[in-house]
């Protein structure tokens, strides 16, 4: 009776903890796993990705300077970066800069350290929730650090704020762990900093003081005036941060109302939900863009959608109320991981639809914390059967070594632009069929994706892919205007100006407020010899862009082309007012004052011009003629000589004529 009563009273978590050096084992494993999984990602081919990486880093300046000015706008509310407000990541990637500057690097091996910190932190939260049991704490670290959901969290640079954020909030429900098992209220103060220095991270991090509740419920504390007191200054800090957060979100990542119905947008959440636990179990045709599905002819969604809201409903509502029922020592981890999960994965199920993706996989990186709680906790409860032992090991082992495949495969897919959106290409293509004159869309693809391989090509001067990529969108005929821009130019360069001009026209169809859109076909004009469509564009872009001085010089420079001299000297006169520095305005004044036979002030001008850009041509040309104009062949004959010797094509007849 004594052994029955034994096996049947004492659970897992309550039997005698490891020693000490037990536990370093399993956290060396855990580190040298992860490193193995991640070595993909020092490879010399690494590159930060055209995805918001230029926002976060690459053409970012409040990151460019480590001084107390930058970090104090770092801070202010009003200072927004891609959408989010996280000065504490922005910090750390100032820090990165000021010492690798773009050099790749430092930025990933700070990502993966603190992944790696994470995982740990991960191991010794769930070691100390579980009552020290070591087999529920290693396989959930283990897991949280090499499954492929969360590769894209750790490989991508502009996701250091997921790692940054998830070190502090882990951080601080550990201390909160012990805070309930020590009773110090000054641990208190240390759990609120941290969740202070997460939210600064990330506003992610805001359900924490729910979490905290749920914690409350796990341990059996009692819920009463002092443990609801205690978070009320977590629920402010959290509330702040929210709204921060809705405001700044709101100015273009959150979607216009209408665009789906509420009835569409639960399905949206109920199908993200369910996603997140199938792409757990089985973490294949991962994606670093996941569309929203096309709807039918009538508007509908696929089948699976209408089944979502209550197979989501079922996954989370029946085991709870099956072990509630059976009065199971299981109910108190289930309700945990599944409340865990839930509660942190939210905010981000697309209920309001920000961005336009209906699921991602960083999103999984801290919710699956508790999933994985969840089910290891349910085979531990199983494990205490005997003959469950072999049988949980040996499966548990081959969906840990899964996992580790496939997360090294995963890495190299964020080596750089390329590999990342070939790979979402790969899965969600564009399908079109075109007969003669008629297209037919089979199947949408991601058109960022397209688009984002396209501009890479582009960049690095593979015109021909570069062109594949946007002429599939073209196709498609996709509402993005700046793909029509692209191509236009495109066909610019290769002097295709009527193919460039249609381009044009369907890139201000749909959008008619864009400058650089005008600015491009001013260009064009100008190439095509069509002064007056040309200063109309350049005059369009200026309104649209006021002050800015590319669009101010081109508009200049064209009005001179077309012997408007009065107005190229008032538009000289705008350029040189907004930028004092520059040679440009000083040149196009001086060489339309020349024009009007006004030597002496164009040559003025000219001279301004020179002492600021010694090295531009055009302007030594024109004073070599404005001199010689006035009969100052020495002085002709230097300008001339220097220009020549900078490129510009100065014919030996002048040159004659200046020598005699």
């Amino acid at each position: 009776m004594n052994k029955k009563t034994s096996k049947k009273s004492v659970p897992l978590q309550e039997r005698n903890s490891p020693s000490k050096k037990g536990i370093w084992i399993p956290l060396l494993v855990i580190i040298i796993t992860i490193l193995c999984c991640y070595s993909p990602s020092f490879s010399d081919e690494k590159e930060f990705t055209n995805w918001d990486d230029p926002g976060y880093v690459t053409n970012q300046s409040l990151i460019q300077s480590f001084d107390s000015e930058k970090v104090d706008s770092l801070f202010n509310t009003s200072t927004q970066v891609m959408l989010n407000y996280h000065p504490l990541t922005m910090l750390t990637l100032a820090y990165n800069y000021s010492k690798a500057e773009l050099d790749i690097s430092p930025y990933m091996q700070w990502n993966l350290v603190l992944h790696i910190l994470n995982a740990l932190l991960v191991f010794f939260f769930i070691y100390f929730l579980s009552k020290k049991n070591l087999f529920i704490a290693f396989f959930t670290a283990i897991w949280f650090g090499i499954h492929p959901m969360h590769v894209e969290s750790v490989a991508w640079i502009s996701e250091r704020k997921d790692v940054l954020y998830t070190f502090f909030f882990l951080l601080s429900l550990l201390s909160y762990q012990y805070y309930i098992t020590a009773k110090k209220v000054w641990i208190l103060f240390f759990v609120f900093i941290l969740f202070i220095a997460s939210c600064l991270s990330k506003a992610m991090a805001v359900p924490l003081p729910i979490i905290l509740l749920l914690l409350d419920y796990y341990n059996d504390r009692k819920f009463n005036f002092r443990s609801i007191i205690e978070k009320v200054p977590f629920f402010l800090v959290a509330l702040f941060i929210g709204v921060l957060a809705w405001k700044i979100q709101g100015q273009g990542a959150i979607a216009k109302e209408g665009v789906f119905t509420i009835v569409q947008q639960v399905m949206f959440a109920s199908y993200g939900f369910m996603m997140y636990w199938v792409k757990l179990f089985v973490p294949v045709d991962l994606s670093a863009f996941y569309p929203y599905p096309a709807l039918g002819p009538e508007n509908e969604l696929p089948v699976i959608f209408y089944m979502a809201p209550l197979l989501v409903s079922v996954l989370v509502l029946a085991p709870a109320i099956i072990l509630w029922r059976k009065k199971s020592p299981l109910l108190k981890p289930v309700v945990f991981g599944m409340g865990f999960f839930l509660i942190m994965v939210a905010l981000v199920l697309q209920f309001i639809s920000v961005g336009s993706a209906i699921m991602a996989d960083r999103y999984t990186y801290i919710p699956y914390i508790g999933a994985f709680f969840l089910i290891l906790s349910a085979l531990a409860h199983l494990k205490v059967h005997l003959k469950y032992k072999v049988i949980s090991y040996t499966v548990l082992g081959i969906f840990t070594c899964f996992l580790a495949k496939q997360c090294y495969d995963r890495v190299p897919i964020w080596t750089n632009s390329e590999t990342l959106w070939s790979d979402v290409i790969s899965k969600y293509p564009f399908v079109i069929d075109q007969q003669g004159n008629k297209v037919k869309i089979i199947k949408n693809g991601v058109e960022v994706a397209y688009k984002n391989r396209g501009n890479y090509y582009r960049e690095h001067n593979q015109m021909k892919l570069a062109f594949n990529d946007y002429n599939t969108l073209v196709m498609a005929r996709v509402k993005e205007p700046l793909i029509y821009s692209n191509m236009a130019n495109m066909y610019a360069l290769e002097a295709k100006f009527d193919k460039a001009m249609e381009m044009y026209g369907l890139a201000i169809e749909r959008n008619n407020s864009n400058y650089e859109t005008y600015l491009n076909r001013g260009i064009t004009y100008s190439k095509m010899g069509n002064r007056k469509a040309s200063i109309a564009d350049f005059r369009k872009a200026s309104q649209l862009l006021p002050n800015n001085i590319q669009i101010m010089s081109n508009l200049a420079s064209e009005l001179l082309n077309n012997n408007q001299f009065e107005e190229t000297i008032k538009q000289s006169e705008a350029l040189i007012k907004l930028s004092p520095s520059g040679y440009e305005g000083y040149f196009y004044r001086g060489t339309a004052l020349i024009n009007q036979k006004k030597y002496p002030e164009g040559i003025k001008e000219l001279l301004k011009s020179v002492a600021i850009n010694p090295t531009y041509s055009f302007t030594n040309y024109n004073l070599s003629v404005a001199y010689s104009l006035i009969n100052d062949r020495a002085k002709a004959l230097f300008y001339a000589e220097k220009a020549k010797t900078q490129g510009y094509p100065v014919t030996d007849n002048f040159l004659t004529s200046l020598k005699q």
